[in-house]
């Protein structure tokens, strides 16, 4: 069982780092094209339970369903998924790799898909329209960091809730930002995912006047 466990914990080793390796923003969306597939099985062991979390999380926060959600690297949907089992309607998608969007979209559960760059300002909107934004998996290395956060909290209505996933040694580095931004911590939850050297953090903002 300990060989099974150490063999397993190598693999996953392995499989981050390919994505984490990635040397520009394109060879990055390239690789999510290719593991679009079998990303939902891939993940299914480590990561499943956290798209429940977050819905429920936002559904304690904002019990309002037909408000308006951004979830911003949306990937093949599983967020979308969670939040619409709580019943939440009004959903928009927007995610760095095209295939990924494609299987999130045979989900049924956004009313919208876009292809961006979180990095860009990206043209589906540009001004304060939504109520919630999520972010899982999205503010890591390699992907995203303060262009993207500043982007999308310009997303974000007045006393709307930006809810985030940040594993503890990537928050240090967004330490200054996350501390800068107009918003008060309201929510947050960590839990040890695919090692138990670094902790996963679930972090919910709400948006200041």
């Amino acid at each position: 069982m300990a060989e099974e466990k150490a063999k397993d914990f190598l693999e996953k080793r392995a499989w981050f780092s390919w994505i984490f390796d990635s040397k520009n923003i394109e060879e990055l969306k390239n690789k999510y094209d290719s593991w679009a597939n079998t990303y939902d099985a891939d993940l299914k062991e480590d990561w499943s339970f956290m798209p429940a979390r977050i819905a429920q999380m936002l559904s304690q926060l904002l019990p309002n369903q037909n408000c308006t959600i951004l979830d911003a690297g949306a990937g093949t949907g599983l967020v979308g998924e969670a939040l619409a089992q709580q019943g939440y309607t009004n959903l928009t998608a927007v995610d760095l790799s095209d295939k990924m969007l494609a299987i999130a979209k045979e989900k049924q559960v956004y009313k919208s898909l876009h292809q961006c760059n979180l990095e860009d300002s990206c043209g589906f909107s540009n001004s304060a329209n939504f109520d919630a934004i999520i972010a899982a998996g999205v503010f890591t290395h390699v992907h995203a960091g303060k262009a993207s956060l500043n982007n999308l909290f310009s997303l974000l209505k007045e006393e709307g809730f930006f809810i985030l996933t940040i594993r503890e040694d990537y928050r240090d580095q967004m330490k200054i930002i996350l501390e800068k931004l107009p918003w008060k911590l309201v929510s947050k939850e960590h839990f040890s995912i695919y090692d138990e050297v670094c902790l996963m953090h679930l972090l919910a903002f709400k948006k200041e006047r």
